[in-house]
């Protein structure tokens, strides 16, 4: 996975760092989405394999964004995001899944997901998805 910042005007201020948490309960996956992000020049401040572990790594590290799989063991990604949404709304939540039925990509926004992008995405898709959550704009798949 590769990807690229946005582009930045010349006389433009220096674009702030964003602070990421990533949860995914498939290790390989977790190490290929955060290295992604660093590449792209997103500061990981937690990665996590469970959906309790990515709210305690919102806790701890108060991120931008939290991007968190839809589905592991426990707490989904839909819980995360109605957890993190009530009790640390200085973070957005994009949700990252294989699936992209329409269903669910509304329960989840319902939950208070600032974003939804599919495991099939492109790098840079998925690492788009995060810059705008930070700015408040919302991701969805293509119908």
């Amino acid at each position: 996975m590769t990807a690229t910042m946005p582009r930045q005007r010349e006389d433009a201020p220096a674009q702030r760092t964003i602070r990421v948490v990533a949860a995914d309960d498939h290790p390989a996956y977790l190490r290929a989405t955060t290295e992604t992000l660093e590449r792209a020049g997103l500061q990981v401040v937690g990665i996590s394999t469970s959906g309790e572990g990515a709210i305690e790594d919102v806790r701890q590290h108060a991120p931008d964004v939290a991007l968190v799989d839809l589905r592991m063991p426990g707490l989904s990604g839909a819980d995360v995001a109605r957890a993190v949404c009530a009790r640390y709304p200085g973070t957005r939540v994009v949700i990252l899944s294989a699936y992209a039925d329409q269903e669910i990509v509304q329960l989840a926004l319902a939950a208070g997901a600032t974003g939804y992008v599919t495991k099939d995405s492109t790098p840079e898709e998925i690492v788009q998805a995060v810059y705008r959550a930070a700015e408040g704009e919302a991701t969805l798949p293509a119908r």
